[in-house]
């Protein structure tokens, strides 16, 4: 069986929540290598979950946590101590890509920005993703994807003709999930482009731009100076829990009998991980190159020495780093209320 497009790539992960994770899952699926970094002081925020008990590895159980990182390598690294930076750089010498979607200037207080990872590693390929990119007078803000909604246009077009804006809300975050299909078509862009120069890149992402992009004609009928209007289009809508168009009607189906259907099913939305369990499936498929869900979740800092032994440290390096605290396998605080 051939292999899948992105094999021997090697992906360093310190995406956060769903923008940047779900951009490194995608480059898993195609065949990528992902090393997911966090600090035992700075967790993926999907990791502290309601429900979580204080009295277990509650930051091991996670199912959002899960559902966007399943098949990753963990490392759990502190970069801010310098001892961690040295080792994060030691990693990246053997990386093809980097993800992020910290705040801006944070990766730059440890010593690790952008700038000066593209002088040191050349082919190394930066995405980085932030709410408004990293220039212009909104560059610093910190947004959700509530607050995107709001100021890309899309919540204005969303809803009743005769009612508010509508945006989807923390339990959709729509910027959130559509950012990674462009990040991650961004990064194999730059990896071919990579092929042909020597010369990886730094890719500027902003998710305000790119939801304001799906608006499509909308956008450009503004831009034209024409304001659309929210409204649906003649003989469409939803009434009485039906869908209707010109010829025909359907069920407006919630998640349940969404996942029920056949055709739900037979896709690739929703699959299942080796342990059975329900896993955030692949939105594509090769006819040639089958792809699946092959891993489950790894514990946190389950890949700590094996990951940093690839990266060149010895073991008595390796051993520092735990006794310091710097590695670590469980977070130095429990679960936020």
């Amino acid at each position: 069986m051939a292999e899948p497009p992105l094999h021997g790539i090697r992906v360093v992960d310190l995406g956060w929540l769903t923008a940047g994770a779900a951009t490194s899952t995608l480059l898993l699926d195609l065949g990528a290598t992902v090393v997911k970094v966090e600090g035992p002081g700075a967790l993926d925020p999907f990791r502290n979950w309601v429900g979580a008990d204080a009295s277990r590895d509650w930051w091991n159980e996670s199912p959002w946590f899960a559902f966007t990182n399943r098949g990753k390598r963990s490392l759990c690294l502190d970069l801010k101590d310098p001892r961690g930076q040295a080792a994060m750089l030691a990693l990246l010498e053997t990386a093809d890509v980097l993800v992020e979607n910290y705040r801006r200037g944070v990766l730059a207080a440890w010593g690790l920005e952008p700038s000066s990872l593209r002088a040191r590693f050349p082919r190394l390929v930066i995405a980085s993703i932030s709410s408004q990119g990293e220039d212009g007078p909104e560059r610093d803000l910190v947004s959700f994807g509530s607050t995107l909604e709001a100021t890309s246009g899309l919540a204005a077009l969303t809803g009743e003709p005769d009612g508010p804006p509508i945006i989807s809300g923390r339990d959709v975050n729509y910027p959130d999930q559509v950012v990674c299909l462009f990040a991650s078509g961004a990064v194999v862009a730059a990896l071919m482009e990579r092929d042909r120069t020597g010369q990886g890149a730094h890719l500027d992402l902003s998710q305000r731009e790119l939801t304001s992009f799906l608006l499509g004609e909308a956008l450009m009928a503004a831009a034209a100076g024409e304001p659309p209007r929210r409204g649906h289009p003649p003989g469409e809508g939803v009434a009485g829990g039906l869908a209707f168009w010109p010829g025909g009607t359907a069920e407006v189906r919630d998640a349940a009998s969404l996942a029920a259907a056949p055709e739900f099913q037979a896709g690739t939305a929703v699959l299942r991980a080796p342990d059975g369990t329900p896993a955030k499936g692949i939105p594509f498929r090769f006819a040639t190159r089958p792809l699946g869900v092959h891993d489950t979740c790894h514990a946190l800092g389950a890949d700590n020495a094996a990951v940093l032994a690839e990266a060149g440290l010895s073991p008595g390096e390796i051993t520092a780093l735990e006794a310091a605290g710097i590695l670590a396998t469980r977070p130095r605080s429990g679960p936020a209320r």
